[in-house]
C-alpha cells in the first residue's frame, strides 16, 4: 500500500474496534465506548467520532486521536490503524505512551460563582445552603469557562483530582481534570461507617438534600465521575460498607450485580425517574429552590425512601 493510500485508511480506521482489540480498557455504553483512564474519552461506535471530556477536544480522525490522546507519533499512529505496524501485538497498559500518568491540571478559578449557583439552585434544584457549604468548604467552585468543578481531595486535604460539570443547558458538558486517576469527589458526615456511591457529584448532593439527616450521619457520599469500582478499593479496603446509588438504568443494574453492592434504587424505581437528580425535581415544591430536607422521620434502608414516597403521593406513578 502507498503511503498516502495508508495514511487514509488510518484516518477513517475503525477506532473504537482499534481499542477493543489492542488491550485497553474499555466500558461499551449504548452507542459510546469509553476508554478508560484517559480522562473521559469516548468514541462513538457508529461514526468513528470521539472526544476528550477533560482536554475538551475531539473529532473524526482516528490518527489524531492516537496522536493527541495516546501520544504516538503520526508515523506510529498511521502504522497501528493502518494494521501495518512491523511489530504488531496486542499493546498492554506497560507501554510508556499509555501508562504514563498525566500530570493534574486543575482548571482556573473565577472570582465569582454566579453561573454554578444558577445552574445547580435554579436548573438543578439543588439547595443554596448545601451549594454555600460546598464552596466554603473549598470543595466547589467555578472556573474560568463557567464550569462548576467538584474538587477531590486526599486525607490530607491536597488536592488530586477534580470532576466538572458544564452548567449551560443547552451545551451538556461533563468530565474530570487531565490528570485525575482513580480519585473520587467526597462529602464527608461525621465519621464515616458507610459509604453511598453515586454516577455524579449533582445525584450526590440530590440525594444528600432528600435523604433523612439523621439515617445518614456517620457516611461518606461518593461521586466516581461514572461507574468506576477501581475508586471505591481504599474505601472498601477500610471496612467502610458500600452502598449503590448509581442511575436507574442497565449500566446501572450491571454496576451493581458485577461489584456485589447493596442498592438503594428501589425509590427510583418506584418514583419512574433515572437518577437522583430528577427524583428531587420531580419532589420538589414549586418553589425554584428548596432550601430545606424532606423530612426527619423516615424509617427503613434505603434512608430516603419512605420520605420520598409520602412527599411525592399525588404525583404520577
Amino acid at each position: 500500500m502507498e503511503w498516502n493510500e495508508q495514511v487514509e485508511a488510518a484516518r477513517s480506521a475503525n477506532l473504537a474496534e482499534y481499542f477493543q482489540n489492542n488491550g485497553y480498557e474499555c466500558e461499551l455504553r449504548r452507542d459510546e465506548l469509553h476508554v478508560k483512564g484517559y480522562g473521559g474519552l469516548f468514541v462513538n461506535i457508529n461514526t468513528g467520532g470521539w472526544y476528550c471530556f477533560s482536554e475538551n477536544k475531539g473529532g473524526s480522525n482516528a490518527v489524531n486521536c492516537l496522536t493527541e490522546m495516546l501520544g504516538m507519533d503520526f508515523k506510529t499512529a498511521v502504522a497501528e490503524l493502518s494494521g501495518s505496524a512491523v511489530s504488531y501485538t496486542p499493546r498492554r497498559k506497560d507501554i510508556s505512551f499509555s501508562t504514563q500518568k498525566k500530570e493534574l491540571v486543575i482548571p482556573e478559578k473565577a472570582d465569582n460563582m454566579r453561573k454554578v449557583f444558577a445552574y445547580l439552585c435554579k436548573t438543578r434544584g439543588i439547595s443554596a445552603d448545601i451549594v454555600s457549604q460546598l464552596a466554603h468548604e473549598k470543595l466547589l467552585y467555578q472556573d474560568v469557562r463557567g464550569n462548576a468543578v467538584f474538587v477531590h481531595k486526599n486525607g490530607s486535604g491536597e488536592i488530586i483530582g477534580a470532576e466538572i460539570q458544564g452548567t449551560n443547558s443547552e451545551k451538556r458538558f461533563k468530565g474530570v481534570a487531565a490528570g485525575t486517576a482513580d480519585s473520587v469527589f467526597a462529602v464527608k458526615i461525621g465519621d464515616p461507617k458507610k459509604c453511598y456511591v453515586f454516577e455524579s457529584a449533582i445525584d450526590l448532593l440530590s440525594f444528600k438534600q432528600l435523604a433523612n439527616q439523621d439515617k445518614i450521619q456517620n457516611s461518606v457520599l461518593v461521586s466516581m465521575a461514572g461507574l468506576k469500582p477501581n475508586s471505591l478499593k481504599s474505601i472498601a479496603e477500610k471496612g467502610i460498607k458500600i452502598y449503590s446509588c448509581v442511575d436507574n438504568d442497565e449500566a446501572g443494574r450491571e454496576f451493581e450485580i458485577t461489584n456485589g453492592l447493596p442498592s438503594c434504587r428501589k425509590v427510583l424505581v418506584d418514583n419512574g425517574v433515572k437518577d437522583y437528580n430528577e427524583l428531587l425535581k420531580k419532589v420538589s415544591l414549586p418553589r425554584e429552590i428548596q432550601k430545606e430536607p424532606v423530612q426527619k422521620n423516615a424509617a427503613e434502608k434505603p434512608e430516603i425512601e419512605k420520605t420520598t414516597q409520602k412527599k411525592i403521593s399525588h404525583g404520577r406513578r
